[in-house]
């Protein structure tokens, strides 16, 4: 086992599984720029750590690193829906598949 000092520049040593989760956020977001080219809105892809102290050791902490993907909300057409006599909402929908 090898000890190196964290920064950016050795993130990618941190976990295996950051840099794949990392290509693998990377790669929705442009394909969802290229599905959905006419929505303007950013598309972010992050890496957080979250960083809590070491129970064992003051002078420790633990690292958790997080990949996340923040696509712009998809916008769906409003449906209206009734309320029934028990409380609950009833809507009505095409049953006919798109093609």
């Amino acid at each position: 086992m090898e000890t190196t000092h964290l920064s950016l520049k050795s993130l990618h040593l941190f976990s295996p599984d950051l840099a794949e989760d990392f290509d693998s956020q990377l790669s929705a977001a442009v394909a969802d720029c290229r599905e959905r080219p006419s929505l303007k809105a950013k598309r972010e892809v992050n890496i957080r750590l979250v960083i809590i102290p070491h129970s064992d050791d003051p002078d420790d902490v633990t690292i958790e690193a997080i990949t996340t993907r923040k696509p712009p909300a998809r916008k769906l057409d409003p449906i209206r829906a009734r309320r029934t006599a028990r409380n609950q909402l009833q809507f009505d929908f095409d049953t006919r598949e798109e093609s």
